[in-house]
């Protein structure tokens, strides 16, 4: 009979070789995490998720391309609209963290069924419809069957998980270098909650990371780039056009690749496909109309147009609203939001979680868990064009809350929420770190990795039940 300390050994040879596989690690810890925060949050608490839901529903309708329900006559089964009054609107609780969910409100939505017969015609957002595709059949079957829109929600939301966890489960197996830096990234709980919402970040940021993969894999690889790898490439800088806004400024990212064997051509290519795909997202956003928003949806005031003519005509006016943005402690809140779910909107998490984050991304940033550090040699103009781009992303962002969220003449961005900088976060890291790294003895790597997974596992469950406690148990 072993002995408790034989069995431990045992364990532990176990979890050390489960964890010198990044890309298993990642798909464990990311589907508890993803998973979990699919069933744990209550219906429509993701960041705009019932305007993102909405849209699924018309494109599993078959309204593919956004259009304008009003000129088109497009519409939906009124019961959607109904739960989403009974499970959201009626009684809201996002951004009151003393408000708490109601489970009766979910059981008695799961008694409504779909009803198409009855119709109604809400606004439906202009986002292309690529980065939904994975929730719709999953919808489409769920109203074939008349099932109840929250229950088609719940479904899409975890089509939308398992698709997102899968696009980073093989970017980082694609990943060259600091694979365990990016699966530890990829853990992070606002990344994992965006996956599980009914929404586009999700998968547009994993889209981002395989697309960030493919083009390091394609540059350390000795043959040369065959004609099939150059239209994967093609194909992945469409998606990024086609996911979330702003991610396209990523694109020009393939120039490491300008040594390789038919880069011009191919690059040329890519970039004609991305600038007329581009194009037609214009086009079907313009034909979709602008989006009509609920009057309490939106802060007061908002004037996009004198907001911009008051940047124009005030020069200084940009840069001091951003520094009164992030040089406070009102900044802190986004700050903190790259780590804690929904940032200062709703759950955030304790500053040590945050704390010990840093702690285990800085680890694994500055020193050499992998085995393939000599391969990855990344040229200095490589980091410098993605720390660029990085900034200009993070500007950006900013400038677009300020013109379309924040009051007019507002002294600070106003709602701002970290999940928007966590591309902003994957590309510094990658531009300051990829292919470095001070070199361990072989045990000090095995211990290091051990532990950091434990950890990420331990804080990614922590997450769960603080979100959890948040929604549904006393918060003092």
């Amino acid at each position: 009979m072993k002995t408790v300390r034989e069995k431990l050994d045992i364990i532990k040879k176990k979890l050390v070789l489960l964890c010198s596989q990044p890309h298993k690690i990642y798909l464990i810890v990311g589907l508890i995490g993803a998973l979990g925060f699919a069933v744990i949050t209550p219906p429509f608490q993701g960041p705009d998720e019932p305007e993102h839901y909405i849209r699924v529903q018309y494109i599993a309708h078959g309204h593919v391309i956004p259009v304008n329900p009003k000129s088109t006559g497009a519409s939906l089964p009124k019961s959607i609209g109904e739960t989403l009054r009974l499970t959201f609107y009626d009684d809201e609780i996002r951004g009151f963290s003393a408000k708490k969910y109601d489970f009766n409100r979910t059981k008695q939505a799961v008694k409504k069924s779909l009803n198409p017969s009855e119709r109604y015609q809400p606004p439906m957002v202009s986002y292309n419809f690529l980065t939904y595709l994975p929730a719709v059949p999953g919808v489409f079957l769920a109203n074939v069957f008349n099932l109840s829109p929250v229950i088609s929600l719940y479904v899409a939301r975890i089509l939308l998980a398992l698709a997102s966890v899968v696009i980073v489960y093989f970017a980082i197996k694609l990943l060259p270098g600091k694979k365990y830096l990016f699966t530890f990234v990829a853990l992070l709980p606002m990344m994992l909650f965006q996956q599980s919402m009914v929404g586009t970040d999700g998968v547009s940021y994993a889209l981002l990371l395989l697309f960030l993969a493919y083009v390091l894999r394609l540059y350390t690889q000795s043959t040369d780039i065959q004609r099939n790898q150059w239209i994967k490439l093609a194909m992945l800088c469409g998606a990024i056009v086609w996911s979330k806004p702003l991610l396209y400024l990523f694109l020009p990212l393939i120039i490491i690749l300008v040594k390789k064997k038919h880069f011009w051509r191919w690059s040329i290519t890519a970039a004609v496909i991305s600038v007329l795909l581009l194009g037609a997202n214009i086009v079907m956003a313009n034909n979709a109309g602008e989006y009509e928003y609920r009057s309490d949806s939106l802060p007061q005031n908002i004037q996009s147009d004198k907001q911009l003519q008051n940047l124009k005509e005030h020069p200084r006016r940009g840069p001091r609203v951003l520094w009164n943005s992030y040089m406070t402690s009102f900044g802190d809140d986004e700050a903190r939001g790259v780590i804690g779910t929904f940032g200062a909107a709703d759950t955030l998490y304790p500053l040590w979680m945050g704390y010990i984050y840093i702690f285990v991304l800085g680890m694994t940033a500055t020193v050499s868990l992998g085995k393939d550090k000599s391969k990855l040699t990344i040229p200095n103009s490589w980091r410098w064009l993605a720390g660029g781009l990085a900034v200009v992303h993070f500007i950006a962002v900013n400038v677009a809350i300020y013109l379309t969220y924040t009051p007019y003449n507002f002294d600070i961005i106003y709602g701002v929420q970290g999940r928007y900088f966590l591309p902003t976060l994957i590309i510094i890291f990658m531009a300051i770190f990829l292919g470095r790294g001070a070199e361990l003895k072989p045990q000090n790597k095995k211990n290091i990795i051990m532990i950091s997974s434990l950890i990420i596992l331990l804080l990614v469950i922590m997450a769960l039940l603080i979100t959890f406690q948040r929604y549904f148990m006393y918060t003092p």
